[in-house]
């Protein structure tokens, strides 16, 4: 027998906080072979020394998209994973939406968390139909409840859970995991990236049976109305849904 093929896991936003970091741990598995995309490659924070592949892409254009993804299959085959993590993230002391919000940050939340995600899956599937592909959405669990102030970060996001939702009914041989982490601790509190890239490496390494999950951290659960909402929507079976929605809280 020859020699197992690479897992070739493409991770968009890989210039961010959250990105460099899944970069690094992605560069130093020898089974994975990691494709990064960025907007701005000059903020990767990365051994450039390394065997790292790296692409610009403009999320917010479709056309770019396309092509970079024409780009990996031509060059590496058949992509096996997809990170969705790039996103227009919220503002440090943001207060009030009505009075203060950008009109143009409005459009590209939409178009790069919502759209740009949803562009990157398509031309993820859209080459190997026969061959089982695994995607992961880096969310938010406030995209489901709704929160305070970043009324387009929280909606946008919405938006690309439910279109996940529905790709997974539709396309039931794939994998699919919205995964709705809140802030992320790089020293100031929040979710652990340890505990989200231990999730992320067994899901890319090991088999899972399970079509769609999404993935909660036990400290997004605490408020008694998350853990009702999360009980509601989670227990409540519905019997158009064709889609084993099964959700699993991860230890921080």
């Amino acid at each position: 027998m020859g020699e197992a093929k690479n897992q070739v896991v493409v991770l968009t936003g890989a210039g961010g906080r959250l990105g460099n970091f899944l970069a690094k741990r992605l560069l130093a598995e020898p089974q994975i072979t990691p494709v990064l995309l960025t907007s701005d490659p000059s903020k990767l924070r990365i051994d450039h020394g390394s065997s790292s592949i790296v692409h610009r892409v403009v999320l917010s254009d479709p056309l770019s998209v396309r092509k970079v993804f024409g780009r990996i299959h031509d060059e590496q085959g058949e992509i096996d994973v997809l990170i969705n993590n790039a996103a227009v993230t919220t503002i440090s002391g943001f207060r009030d939406f009505v009075s203060n919000a950008d009109d143009e940050r409005i459009k590209e939340s939409y178009v790069v968390n919502c759209a740009g995600g949803l562009y990157c899956i398509k031309y993820t599937l859209n080459r190997g139909r026969n061959h089982s592909k695994k995607i992961i959405n880096v969310l938010a669990g406030r995209a489901l409840s709704g929160h305070k102030r970043h009324v387009d970060y929280y909606s946008s996001k919405a938006g690309l859970y439910n279109a996940t939702q529905t790709l997974a009914r539709d396309y039931p041989r794939h994998y699919f995991r919205n995964i709705m982490s809140g802030r992320i601790d790089f020293g100031e509190g929040g979710d652990s990236p340890e505990s989200m890239w231990t999730y992320f490496r067994n899901f890319i390494l090991d088999p899972d049976p399970t079509q769609y999950r999404e993935i909660y951290f036990r400290n997004r659960l605490e408020n008694f109305w998350d853990l009702l909402c999360f009980y509601v929507r989670h227990f409540c079976s519905c019997e158009r849904c064709d889609v084993i929605r099964k959700s699993t809280p991860v230890d921080r």
